[in-house]
Order: C-alpha cells, then structure tokens, then sequence
C-alpha cells in the first residue's frame, strides 16, 4: 500500500508538483491514489486548492480536508478566521479512512502548527504515512533539509526519501553535486526535479522519478 506525505523545507518548494508528479506515477503504475490536502489555507471558497490542482495534472482523485481563507499557518488561519484549531488525531483518522493508495500534502514545512501543541508532523506520525521531502534548491536549503529529517525521526516517522526541486531557476551541476553531497547518507536522494515555468511539464519530469522508484 502507498501511503505517503509529502513535507518541504519550506514553503513555495514545489510540493504541490512533487504531489502530482507522485500521484501521475502511481496512476501509471495501475495504483491510482486520492491525492489529499490535509489543510489549505490562503484560498477563498470556490477556488481551486492545491490538491484540486495536483489532481488535474496527475488524472487522480483528489480531497481537501479543511480550509483556511487566511494566508497563514493553519493555526492562525483558524484563529483568523474564529474556527477551532485542528487536533492531529482528527485529521489522521480522515486520513485513514480513505481507502486504498493516499498521497498526503501538508502545508509549508513539517512542524507548521495546527494548535498551539502540535504540528502538521504530529499528523503524519498518527496516520502512518512515509514521509517524502521535497528540498527546494536554494541557499540554506541543506540546513532546512537536515532539521527536517531529524524531527522526522524524533516522530518515528519513515521517509522515503528526497527530491530536489530547481524552483525558481536553472542551476549548475556543482550546485546539484554539493547538496546531494551533504544530504548522503542522510536521506536517500530520489532524484532532481529542473527548473520549468511550465507547472505541467514539471510534472511529467517529477513522475519519472517515481515511476524508476516503484520499477524497482
């Protein structure tokens, strides 16, 4: 069963392509999944969520389990808007709840906060989900990846791996070199998602990433 979550260094990493290219991955693969957003917030009622989005590029299923208007983390974004904090053992049970293969996104990093104990971390570790981090490629983004992997341990929480995303622009090979240098043997490297301003066509190259991964 594939039942993963994907967390990034930060946010505006490209998760929500890496949920696409994940998600059009296991589609081919014969084991489509309900893509999730486990909570949007920045987004007025009636537009399209991240998780309506990555759908679309990945010919999947998708759900979105709560919304916040306020462009904040989920906890403020539910003060802002007088709504209860979340509680991650709620959302992990709607999570597993959904049957079959389940492709998780969370909102900025891994330890934004729902409430004012726990994170979107906290979810992840109560749902059983394996964690992929998606490592935007930029200055001080090994230092963001390693904090990641340790608290994702501290939680007990496996991970299956990295992508680095050329987010914002093309980069040169020796930049690649060096941040899969000190991010070995750390985490496992599943590949490097280029630069395209194209969200689609960023997709499509995310997916071989994975389709290599669940050849094997």
């Amino acid at each position: 069963m594939y039942r993963y979550f994907v967390t990034g260094t930060d946010t505006d990493v490209g998760k929500t392509r890496v949920v696409a290219a994940l998600g059009r991955a296991l589609v081919r693969s014969g084991n489509a999944p309900r893509i999730v957003k486990i909570v949007q917030t920045g987004v007025r009622g009636g537009e399209p969520g991240d998780a309506e989005r990555a759908g679309r590029l990945a010919s999947c299923s998708s759900v979105e389990l709560t919304r916040f208007f306020a462009p904040a983390d989920p906890y403020n974004a539910a003060l802002a808007q007088g709504a209860r904090p979340l509680a991650a053992a709620q959302l992990a049970s709607e999570i597993e709840s959904i049957e079959g293969p389940v492709v998780a996104e969370g909102s900025g990093g891994l330890l934004v906060p729902i409430n004012e104990r726990e994170h979107l971390g906290d979810v992840a570790a109560a749902a059983g989900l394996e964690t992929i981090v998606v490592v935007g490629l930029r200055m001080g983004c090994i230092n963001h990846a390693l904090l990641t992997v340790s608290a994702l341990a501290g939680l007990g929480v496996p991970v299956a791996g990295a992508v680095l995303v050329e987010r914002w622009q093309p980069l040169p090979r020796p930049h690649h070199d060096g941040v899969v240098r000190a991010l070995q043997g750390k985490m496992k490297i599943l590949g490097i998602v280029p630069f395209a301003e194209d969200e689609a066509a960023s997709v499509v190259s995310g997916a071989r990433i994975f389709e290599s991964l669940f050849a094997t």
